[in-house]
């Protein structure tokens, strides 16, 4: 079954618009008329561009900016962004080539072919498409992979040095608690009944000889 993959006719104007998008703000709708109006690109072109965006995981079908979005608009996330974009949007293609963003325009658009079923001339404006948009993305951290911690809990040193304190903390801890226990011991009596007070008065007799 052939896969649907967007592209664009020509992806001349790809970097720049991305990098428009960067430096607007965020729109209430990512539309084509945001595209012409606002970003400044009015050729026949760049019309697909929301489609492509969608694509990416950036908006939702109705145009609306999704996090994704904003995190590419800030250059500390963009490349990541983009490439997580990529892997979910074009999942089939990384099924087929794991590596697929490292791949010529010519390996590209054989796969393309492969995955989707189009001719050469559609694979091949796919691939180009593929290619405009994964140059932009950072692809040095692997899919799925944990968000980098912090220095300082990345620091084996001062994780050590956390481990020690906080195990110290729990020994002093331990020795204050042992310290302040005391052991008591209670005796309970189950007398029998009697009326003879001279019956009770003989069991104390004993007990008090037996504690001496």
């Amino acid at each position: 079954m052939a896969t649907d993959l967007p592209y664009m006719p020509s992806v001349g104007n790809v970097a720049l618009i991305l990098e428009k998008i960067k430096g607007a703000g965020t729109p209430p709708k990512f539309t084509v008329e945001f595209v012409k109006s606002t970003l400044g690109f009015t050729a026949s072109q760049d019309r697909s561009f929301p489609r492509m965006l969608k694509q990416l995981g950036f908006i939702a079908t109705d145009g609306t900016p999704l996090q994704r979005y904003n995190e590419f608009k800030a250059a500390s996330t963009a490349g990541r962004a983009m490439a997580d974009g990529l892997r979910e949007g074009w999942s089939p293609i990384f099924m087929a080539d794991q590596a697929a963003h490292t791949r010529s325009a010519t390996e590209l658009t054989d796969i393309f072919k492969t995955v989707t079923g189009q001719g050469d001339a559609v694979a091949k404006k796919m691939a180009s498409t593929f290619k405009a948009f994964a140059s932009h993305a950072d692809w040095s951290v692997a899919a799925g992979a944990a968000t980098p911690v912090s220095s300082e809990t990345s620091d084996p040193d001062g994780a050590a040095a956390s481990n020690g304190s906080s195990r110290a903390t729990q020994t002093a801890g331990i020795a204050s608690l042992a310290s302040s226990l005391s052991l008591h011991h209670d005796i309970h009596l189950h007398l029998p009944p009697s009326s003879d007070v001279a019956v009770y008065r003989a069991i104390f007799r004993a007990l008090r000889e037996e504690l001496q």
